[in-house]
């Protein structure tokens, strides 16, 4: 796994902004006094690393999730696709229906089909 740096350093320097600012205005308030500060800095430093290098992975994992719900999304549509032309199919094989049904003889099912291909990327 390869990390975007700039990415790693941007979440750390905001983290590190906003831990400094937060440890300036307790320890002005005397909230946190002399070894203290540096133990806490310490501590915090370490876990914005952390944070910093575990971001790009959590963007990753997002990205991840969201194709996975496109790819229901897209499966959704090709099984209803998929039932209508097989339903369509035995009856009319069946000879329940003696023509076949407009959305098939009006090219309306070869541009839906198109238009499936189209958004998954098939040529």
């Amino acid at each position: 796994m390869s990390y975007d740096i700039a990415q790693v350093e941007s979440v750390y320097d905001s983290l590190t902004t906003k831990i400094k600012t937060d440890l300036d205005e307790q320890f002005n308030l005397g909230r946190i006094k002399g070894s203290d500060y540096a133990n806490v800095y310490a501590q915090l430093i370490q876990t914005c690393i952390q944070l910093a290098f575990k971001s790009p992975l959590d963007d990753i994992q997002v990205q991840v999730y969201q194709r996975q719900k496109q790819g229901f999304d897209d499966n959704l549509k090709q099984k209803l696709f998929e039932t209508q032309m097989g339903a369509w199919s035995t009856m009319f094989n069946s000879g329940l229906l003696t023509d076949k049904p407009a959305v098939i003889s009006n090219d309306e099912a070869s541009a839906l089909y198109n238009n499936f291909k189209t958004e998954l990327g098939i040529s």
